[in-house]
């Protein structure tokens, strides 16, 4: 079990300021690029599978990145790969702006998503490890309502620079160089050391942790069905389209709001309680959703509880792993997280829209209905309430 540190350093502000700095930018920059090449392949006719396979070949990234990371962190340290990180992110949108070529756009996206996944799960097990542990909740909470508002700020900049071919590379590339500032501001420490191996490996996660595997995947299934479909949902019916836009609006902003008093709660009661009545409420919001879809003053509450609550399995999924590992075993079970984050990132779309060509179209409320009662079930049994191996 981690031990709890009782007390900030300064170099731990310095980092934990960094950290959030570099992943907020991140955030900006893919919530301008993935709506602006979807756009951009859309006005040339180009088919919905291909834009979607565009889409979901950042998850196929993320896969592949998140089985590099531990090797990466024992080698290079973590600083040093977080700039690696941003430097070849900096050099893929060099290469999505130079070559308008489709083929050329799935290389640089699939890289991106490897590169993702070091930013992520580097920048996530690095906060964990200088979180203390009495406000370990209310520091990932805060990271995570950071970078979900950040999500928000990257289709307002696309909107506001669309009429130009190259501002909005442009822009990328100077908020990715910013980020890069910002992470030489981390403290050098290193947090896996040269030559240390965890006693499990990546996918051995889902056997010593599996409640924060199946936290990972679960949220990402959710995100991935709501992003692509919640807005489809609101129009089959009956709402106008600005009310089924506004739906996604409420949904992300719940999400983005509620990760830090959700974090502070995990920090006041058991954390593995909090995790079940995030789930809980996530199973209950999908049974909702048909029932008050047409009734303004329910919808748009339940929408931003419901979105909310459910995004907190995944703050709780990172509370729980720096409460029970750290160094090696923590980068590889944030790795871990990150692998089934890309996984549920894809078979969510997929699922769902399966679900709704053959209910149509709550479909979509029954998955999620379903995912959610799935997790909950496997959260109340108490092997999957503590890790099964530790310090071995």
């Amino acid at each position: 079990m981690a031990s709890p540190n009782d007390s900030w350093s300064r170099a731990q502000r310095r980092t934990l300021a960094a950290l959030i700095g570099c992943i907020a930018i991140y955030g900006i920059t893919i919530s301008l690029f993935t709506p602006l090449l979807s756009v951009t392949l859309e006005s040339r006719g180009t088919s919905a599978s291909l834009i979607g396979a565009l889409v979901m070949i950042v998850a196929v990234g993320v896969i592949v990145g998140s089985f590099a990371v531990p090797v990466l962190m024992r080698k290079f340290g973590a600083r040093s790969l977080l700039l690696l990180a941003v430097v070849i992110e900096i050099a893929m949108v060099f290469l999505l702006w130079l070559f308008d070529h489709l083929a050329a756009w799935f290389v640089a996206r699939f890289v991106m998503g490897v590169t993702g996944a070091f930013l992520f799960v580097v920048s996530e097990t690095w906060i964990n490890e200088i979180a203390p542990e009495q406000s370990r909740g209310a520091v990932i909470g805060f990271y995570n309502t950071i970078f979900l508002l950040s999500m928000a700020v990257g289709p307002i900049i696309l909107g506001l620079t669309m009429e130009s071919v190259d501002l909005p590379f442009l822009i990328g590339i100077l908020l990715m160089s910013i980020a890069g500032i910002t992470v030489a501001f981390a403290d050098t420490h290193n947090l896996v050391a040269s030559g240390s191996r965890s006693p499990f490996g990546i996918v051995g996660v889902a056997r010593v942790a599996p409640l924060l595997v199946g936290a990972g995947a679960i949220v990402a299934f959710k995100e991935g069905a709501t992003f692509g479909l919640l807005p489809i949902y609101g129009l089959r019916t009956g709402l106008d389209e600005n009310s089924a836009v506004m739906m996604l609006s409420v949904s992300w902003l719940g999400a983005a709001v509620l990760q830090f008093p959700i974090g502070v709660l995990a920090d006041r009661w058991s954390r593995t309680r909090v995790l079940v009545t995030c789930g809980v409420s996530g199973m209950v919001g999908a049974v909702a959703l048909p029932f008050v879809v047409g009734t303004p003053w329910l919808l748009w509450p339940m929408l931003f509880i419901w979105t909310g609550m459910f995004s907190g399995i995944y703050t709780l999924a990172m509370v729980l792993a720096g409460q029970w590992f750290r160094g090696i075993q923590l980068a590889t079970t944030m790795a871990a997280i990150g692998l089934a984050w890309g996984i549920g990132g894809i078979v969510g779309p997929i699922a769902s829209g399966f679900a709704m060509d053959i209910w149509n179209p709550h479909g979509l409320a029954l998955v999620l209905a379903v995912g959610a009662a799935v997790f909950v079930l496997f959260s109340l049994m108490p092997s999957t309430r503590r890790p099964s191996l530790v310090n071995h």
